[in-house]
């Protein structure tokens, strides 16, 4: 029977991003056929897209099926604590959740663990957080300073209250931040809220004035540059989309569930 203390954290199980929702296909690659259709692949560009005047591929930064089926919740870590949290624990953490193991949650949720628990890329350092306060200790304890600015987006002259893909604009005054290394942190697909934080080195963070010639609708987005991509996956979405091979710096706008915490200072 379900279980409504278990129930209580499900927000939403959807289809997993290209931006950094799905590990497996970030590291092992993908295909253009599975990637058709997905406006995820929409918020890569290349770095000399920064330039002011430059046209943004359609962007949905707040996503309406968010705002209509609700987030997973964020729990405290001594919550989170309380739940298994592998692969080898599926079958218990199901029952915690009263899901059907043939079910296609069941199968996200599998997805998703397995995802938690691959060997990291290259010069990079990963970690999938359950907490607020395991989120931001990965952080602080990578990037080895408290002094964090937090980047995501925002709307500048008005509430979005009918969330809707447009094309943008980069307006002058992009702002490149100092340090040279970010954590930045995607939303899993789980019944609460679970985010893959990866930090690696050579990136470049920026604050983008955007604007939607359709309705002057304003946007400051948050942005980010894989300056060194030598070692990812020559099918890794971003080069498919975008036409390129490992070397070449890949950028991508932080979307609603996708933000960068980046030192005050250089680094």
């Amino acid at each position: 029977m379900d279980d409504p203390s278990q129930r209580k954290y499900f927000g939403i199980l959807r289809s997993r991003g290209c931006t950094g929702g799905d590990y497996d296909a970030y590291k092992r690659g993908t295909t253009l056929d599975q990637l058709e259709g997905n406006s995820e692949t929409n918020f890569f560009f290349l770095k000399n897209n920064l330039k002011p005047g430059s046209k943004t591929k359609k962007l949905d930064f707040v996503k309406k099926v968010h705002l209509t089926s609700g987030w997973p919740t964020l729990l405290p870590r001594r919550e989170a604590q309380g739940f298994p949290f592998s692969s080898s624990k599926l079958a218990d953490i199901l029952i915690r959740f009263s899901l059907d193991p043939n079910s296609a949650d069941a199968s996200i949720m599998k997805h998703t663990l397995e995802d938690c628990e691959m060997e990291a890329n290259k010069g990079e350092t990963r970690y999938c957080a359950t907490s607020l306060e395991s989120m931001v200790d990965f952080a602080v304890s990578q990037l080895k300073t408290n002094d964090l600015q937090l980047l995501t987006y925002s709307f500048v002259n008005k509430e979005e209250r009918e969330p809707k893909s447009r094309v943008y604009t980069v307006q002058p005054g992009v702002v490149e931040l100092r340090s040279s290394q970010a954590v930045v942190c995607h939303i899993q697909s789980y019944p609460y809220a679970v985010f893959h934080c990866h930090m690696t080195i050579n990136t470049k963070s920026y604050i983008v004035p955007l604007v939607a010639e359709e309705d002057g609708i304003r946007v400051s987005a948050g942005a980010v540059c894989h300056t060194d991509t030598s070692s990812w996956n020559p099918n890794h979405a971003s080069m498919l989309v975008l036409g390129t091979k490992p070397g070449t710096p890949a950028c991508h706008f932080l979307s609603h569930g996708h933000f960068a915490f980046v030192p005050n200072s250089a680094s």
